[in-house]
């Protein structure tokens, strides 16, 4: 997919072949040799990357005929036909000598046909061999030519060349074919052409010569003229070929398309590989509307300028693009400001949605084509990432994966009054690393509610086992006074109650122990089933290429197989051997079976030794009861200490979970702190923007507001606790004491507590809360609750000022709207990013930095797609639009409906027609390309 704009071609505009005198390699003479080297040529052109070449033989075009036909012929690596934006390019063309003296290049259109070649030779009075000779004969100088003004003069008096040429004269240094010899000033600063040529690198010239192309030197009549290298190849190895290239932007291979690079070389040439976006929308497809009817657009990755009569549809399609991709707009906030949804919403209920048709956009990223199509009907999203099919998808799926930063009219003024706008100048630049942030806090806040539940677990189960222990004192205490008190025992029987204390403690131990073992058991079976897990999943052989590393990859396989198999081997001894302690065969003799016995035995003689007591037979009734229910709190206890004993990280894994939550948060403030300094730079100044750190607790407080509902602790009082907290010398860590406080307040149970007095709560004291407040704040807060308000950040916020003279700031907002539109235009324009569409721009700026804003698109364009909607022709001519879509009435006597009459760009004389008889100063701003920047 190629719009019908302006791109870069990578070019080598002095391609020599066998006619020439110096060529190396062997004579190509008969028709079938030509033609053979003709298909080499545009093999290794291929090879190298070059797009178009022009063949610039001395005084002779024998060979052109041959390449173009060869080029024509050029079929894709399948086979198929290749399309004409693939094809290579053959501008035909000569190498001259002239008696100027310096030697040109004169390169025709690249559909110049072959029958005008031998005619243009006529024309310049060239002489030349005869087609079926293998070289061209001795160079003879045209000495009839003695400027380069005459040049042209001579040819615009044939109608078939006149407009139809570009020449370039040979600027390489000093040497003796450069028209920048000494006593060459006067022909070069009358000469009428715009660009020259050098033999290899442009960066090997002197300063002396790159100062007069740069059009810094008096004598040379400060004329500035683009440069193309070129290769000077002549060999048939075609080493040199493409050695160094320049690249080139057109949107049809002619000479007025390479004048026109040379009018705007800034944004058209480049003798470096040029920057392009890659991430840009491509086209957009509008089933039917009724307004602009069916629609298909497809926009450059670079500049794209939708021009037209007002109410023609170009704010519509723009309307149209942003919410196909979802793009929201700014709520609605105070009456003096449009409001934007509701405009947005009002154009698809009337215009797409009666008649059931959708919008499908194109955009690509990084190479691979992301399709979203939008219904009118009911706004379900579908979306086709490459070659899959179409799936459903949010909203905001599509906002995340494909970006766009759009304003609409005069959406740029209205800027200021929208913290949530002016922070997306500091967001949409960083938008992943933030999304990146975002998803990493929301994980961390996660563990921290795992880790907080874990740790609320253990407190509980610590609280638990102090209370069963203190219990267990307290009935082995009434058991041993029972005991005590129990008659009528013999010496023996007072001896085995003496030792029911001790088997009873040592039994407790060894349950224990058992206990321990049965955990780790479960946990070695965890771990056992994901080494089964990993066994199942494991590939039978190893990868199969890289061919050359198969070897090694069977080894790694094979390694790593083996410690799957060592481990669950471990593994399942481990389990064994702790399934013999806490399950032991009842018939082995082991010491678990043997405590078993023994433990039991005494159990038999303690009951024999109690029933033969002769007296007290309720005693001994309460006796039995107590020692069932010591034994029951004791195996309780036991679990209890187990778990405690697997949890016994819990707080530390709490501490951590929010110690790297914290920290994503940091880490969010010092890439927007980073954003912010880097915004500023772009704004050249003009805007300044500081990050003010734990600056905003608005949400903190509503959530604090929340759960005091009820308390009757005034919303007054919460409302100081945020102040109290954004205002202090250190906020951050007077948040973190504020929340220290408040735990402490959750966790307060006066039923429960060792002291019932409210614990200190010193931070929140101090910032003016009574005791009779903070213990109603504890009968509201729970752990719960409190891990929420811990999870809500204070938030940092970004101050924007704009810079009203040298060193002197003013708050953005007291700027007037003309400044903050140019300083936020400017700063969109030297910033990289996702696609940037405005509407209208113009109607935001001052009037003097219009041509300030057209140097920077130059730049801009190649650091992000931008698509204007304009009537600034300047914006449009002198920004060098890549691709123009001009836009008109269906019926020029009826002004309800548009459509689209054209696209192309610049250098297609119907877009520029377009431009002149639409856009108000259309004329006037091709002049001021040619004089203000010598365009």
């Amino acid at each position: 997919m190629m719009d019908r704009g302006a791109h870069f071609f990578q070019c080598d505009f002095q391609v020599h072949t066998p006619r020439d005198r110096r060529w190396s390699g062997p004579d190509a003479v008969t028709d079938d040799e030509r033609r053979a080297y003709a298909a080499e040529l545009v093999v290794a052109c291929r090879e190298r990357g070059v797009q178009a070449i022009a063949i610039t033989d001395h005084h002779c075009t024998a060979f052109i005929p041959f390449v173009r036909q060869a080029a024509a012929e050029e079929t894709a690596q399948d086979g198929n036909e290749l399309y004409a934006r693939q094809r290579l390019v053959i501008f035909p063309g000569m190498e001259l000598t002239l008696g100027v003296p310096c030697q040109a290049l004169i390169i025709f259109d690249a559909d110049f046909p072959n029958e005008f070649l031998p005619q243009a030779q006529t024309a310049l009075k060239i002489t030349q061999n005869g087609a079926d000779q293998a070289k061209v004969c001795d160079v003879q100088r045209l000495e009839h030519i003695q400027s380069l003004r005459a040049l042209k003069e001579e040819l615009d008096g044939h109608s078939f060349l006149k407009g139809r040429y570009m020449v370039l004269p040979n600027v390489s240094g000093e040497g003796q074919f450069s028209l920048l010899r000494t006593g060459l000033a006067g022909k070069y600063s009358e000469m009428p052409w715009v660009g020259g040529y050098t033999d290899k690198e442009f960066s090997k010239l002197k300063d002396g010569p790159k100062n007069i192309l740069a059009g810094k030197e008096k004598a040379w009549g400060h004329k500035r003229i683009a440069c193309f290298q070129t290769s000077d190849t002549r060999s048939a190895d075609h080493v040199e070929l493409g050695k160094p290239s320049t690249w080139v932007k057109w949107a049809t291979p002619t000479a007025e398309a390479l004048r026109q690079a040379c009018l705007a070389q800034e944004s058209r040439i480049s003798l470096d590989p040029p920057h392009v976006p890659e991430t840009y929308i491509a086209s957009i497809t509008i089933g039917n509307s009724k307004f602009l009817g069916p629609l298909d657009a497809e926009l450059n990755p670079q500049y794209s300028a939708l021009i037209g009569g007002r109410g023609t549809g170009k704010s519509t399609v723009l309307e149209y693009l942003r919410w196909a991709l979802c793009d929201q707009p700014p709520s609605n906030i105070d009456d003096d400001t449009p409001n934007y949804q509701s405009r947005r919403a009002r154009l698809i209920e009337q215009t797409l949605k009666p008649l059931g048709e959708g919008v499908t956009v194109t955009y690509m990223l990084n190479g691979v084509p992301h399709v979203v199509r939008r219904s009118s009907v009911d706004g379900a999203v579908q979306m086709k990432i490459g070659r899959e099919e179409f799936r459903p998808c949010s909203e905001e799926e599509v906002r995340t994966l494909l970006p766009i930063q759009a304003y609409s009219q005069k959406q740029l003024s209205d800027v200021s009054v929208r913290i949530d706008e002016l922070t997306r100048f500091i967001t949409a630049p960083i938008k992943g690393d933030l999304d990146r942030l975002d998803r990493k806090a929301v994980d961390r806040a996660n563990n921290m509610r795992e880790t907080f539940a874990t740790r609320q677990r253990y407190n509980e189960l610590n609280r638990t086992l102090a209370n069963r222990v203190l219990e267990h004192q307290s009935i082995t205490g009434q058991a041993e006074s029972l005991k005590q008190s129990l008659t009528g025992l013999s010496d023996a029987d007072r001896q085995t109650l003496d030792q029911a204390n001790d088997y009873s403690n040592a039994n407790t131990e060894v349950e224990r122990w058992q206990a321990s073992a049965t955990t780790i058991r479960h946990k070695v079976d965890e771990l056992g089933q994901i080494v089964t897990d990993q066994l199942g999943a494991l590939s039978p052989v190893a990868p199969g290429k890289p061919e050359a590393e198969a070897a090694i990859l069977q080894a790694a396989r094979q390694a790593y197989a083996n410690f799957l198999t060592e481990t669950q081997a471990a593994l399942n001894s481990l389990s064994q051997s702790a399934e013999a302690i806490s399950e032991p065969d009842p018939e082995s003799d082991v010491p678990w079976t043997l405590w078993d016995t023994n433990f039991g035995a005494f159990r038999a003689r303690y009951n024999e030794a109690v029933e033969r007591s002769s007296s007290h037979r309720e005693r001994l009734e309460q006796l039995r009861n107590l020692e069932a229910r010591a034994a029951e709190l004791a195996a309780e206890s036991t679990r209890t200490r187990e778990t405690l004993a697997s949890l016994k990280s819990a707080g530390t894994l709490f501490d951590t979970a929010r110690g790297d939550w914290l920290a994503a948060q940091e880490e969010r403030d010092a890439l927007l702190i980073r954003e912010g300094e880097a915004l500023t730079e772009r704004s050249e100044g003009a805007i300044r923007v500081t990050l003010k750190p734990y600056a905003d607790a608005t949400a903190f407080v509503d959530l604090l507001r929340q759960n005091l509902t009820g308390s009757r602790v005034q919303s007054a009082k919460i409302e100081e606790l945020g102040q109290y907290i954004v205002t202090a010398d250190d906020p951050k860590m007077t948040w973190l004491k504020v929340l220290g406080d408040l735990e402490k307040l959750a966790e307060f149970e006066p039923a429960s507590a060792v002291s019932e007095e409210l614990p200190a709560a010193p931070t929140l004291t101090a910032a003016g809360f009574k005791p009779d407040q903070r213990e109603r704040m504890a009968q509201y807060l729970k752990p719960e609750t409190w891990l929420s308000l811990a999870l809500t950040p204070i938030k940092s916020v970004p101050i924007y000022e704009f810079r009203a003279k040298e060193a002197d700031y003013i708050p953005f907002r007291n700027a007037s709207a003309g400044q903050q539109a140019t300083a936020l235009l400017r700063t969109l324009l030297n910033q990289p990013g996702p696609p940037l569409i405005v509407d209208q721009p113009e109607e935001d700026l001052d009037n003097p930095v219009m041509l300030q804003i057209v140097e920077q698109l130059w730049r801009a364009k190649q650091m992000r797609q931008i698509v204007f909607a304009s009537h600034n022709a300047n914006l449009v001519v002198n920004g060098d639009a890549e691709l123009v879509i001009w836009f008109g009435y269906r019926k020029s006597d009826d002004q309800s409906r548009g459509t689209i009459q054209g696209q192309g760009a610049i250098d297609i004389p119907d877009a520029r027609e377009a431009i002149k008889q639409i856009m108000e100063g259309g004329e006037n701003a091709f002049r001021l390309r040619r004089e203000k920047y010598g365009f």
